[in-house]
Parts: structure tokens; sequence; C-alpha cells
């Protein structure tokens, strides 16, 4: 076994002693009652703010992906969640919110031919380990029995923070940082393929990646994801450029 990959291995069997599955809630830390599958407490799935509308549905005609399915309404709740699963190393997470993707999937009345995840760039995977849209892609598709292609896409350069840029810096930070792999180009011509990521905020990473599948062929390229922005706008009169937050 590789060194790393016994790290890896490793660093998931201590987690899973320390942070057992399906007994602690995702989101708030309590006991979960049996059978609560979604890995939330009866209160915090209560409190989720359940969302499954496609926030940007009156301006879509600015992406390049045709549609947007998320789980939840990102934030106080989710992004607890979701900093767990990205920098808090608890990845047993991605177990529990791919399941809640596949469900949301299913409610879908076109099921796409494969799922892939947004990359990370290698700097990145080196500072975190793995990427939680893989681990969450790879879920769903588990729940789902649809093929996951891991490393469809690739990030080709590192994009640095982009935690406080709107979706116009998001963009020219984005230009040509995402590729399709050439190992797996010819899976793309024609088919419909979702790509997942955990946040979706002003859809910006989501258009870069799916303008690249879609410039390889694909047919249709629809968006998975746990946690979506409410996809307003700040005005003019709010001092905004009319951009996506």
């Amino acid at each position: 076994m590789e060194w790393n990959n016994f790290l890896s291995t490793s660093g998931k069997a201590a987690l899973a002693a320390v942070f057992p599955e399906n007994i602690y809630c995702i989101c708030c830390g309590d006991v979960l009652d049996p059978g609560q599958k979604s890995g939330l407490c009866r209160r915090c799935a209560e409190k989720m703010p359940w969302s499954l509308d496609n926030p940007f549905h009156s301006y879509m005609d600015e992406f390049a992906f045709d549609d947007l399915m998320p789980c939840v309404r990102y934030g106080s709740y989710a992004r607890k969640i979701m900093n767990g699963l990205k920098n808090g190393g608890q990845n047993y997470m991605a177990e529990n919110v791919g399941l809640m993707l596949a469900e949301r999937l299913q409610l879908s009345w076109d099921m796409p031919d494969l799922l892939a995840a947004v990359p990370s760039h290698k700097s990145k995977m080196q500072k975190r380990g793995y990427n939680q849209a893989e681990l969450l892609a790879e879920s769903a598709a588990k729940h789902l029995k649809l093929p996951y292609q891991k490393g469809l896409l690739v990030k080709t350069r590192a994009t640095g923070s982009m935690r406080m840029a709107d979706g116009r810096t998001r963009r020219s930070m984005l230009e040509d940082s995402f590729a399709v792999s050439q190992r797996f180009a010819d899976l793309i011509p024609g088919k419909h393929i979702c790509l997942v990521d955990d946040v979706v905020t002003t859809g910006s990473t989501a258009d870069a990646c799916a303008r690249v599948l879609k410039g390889a062929g694909a047919a249709k390229v629809s968006v998975l994801c746990f946690g979506a922005s409410s996809g307003t706008r700040k005005s003019q009169s709010d001092g905004g450029e009319d951009e996506i937050f």
C-alpha cells in the first residue's frame, strides 16, 4: 500500500472511531434517533432551509449549464455542515450529504447519463487531502446506481480564494482554469452530464465547468449541489453592478 493511501485509510479509520457515522447529527452533533438516515437530527432536519427550486431560473440564459438542483438554501445550517466536510476533516459526512443529493436528483424528470464532480487544483488537494465534491458525487452515484466518472474534469491552475469575490470577478478568475481530461473525452459527446458540487453561490464555477463540457460535446449539463445562494442580485441603487449574490 502506498504511503499516501495508508495515511488516507488510517485517517478515515480514526475519524470513524471519533465520529461514528449516523450516531451524531452532522449539523449540531446531538445523538441521532434511530432511523435518521440523512445524518440530521429531527430538530435540524425541521430547521434546515430546504429549497428545491433553481434560484437562477429567471436568468438561466446567462449560464452554460441547463439546470441547477439544490437541496437547501445556503445559510448557517448548511454552512456548518459544509465547513465540517471541507475544513474539519469530517469527510464521513459525504455519505449522508450524498444521500440527500441522490434523493434530490430523483425528483428530476430528466436523469443524467453520468455524474462528474467540480475538480480541485492539485495544490488544494495536497492541503485538504480530498475533494469534497468528488466524495459527494461518488456517494450520490452509488445511491442512484448511476455511473460516476472521477477525473472527467481537471482544474488546470489554482485560482486562489474566491469567497469574497462577486460573480463578475469570479468569472474572470476562473477563465481557462478547467479542462476535460483527454482520457475520458469520448464519454462526453451527446451525453447529459450532472455536475456535482457542495455549494453554488454565484454560479460562476458551475458555468465555467459547463462551458468546457459543452465545448467537448455534452448535450446537456445539469448541476446538483447541497447548498445554493438565494440567487438575488444587488441592484444599482445598492451600489452593485447587477451581480449575483
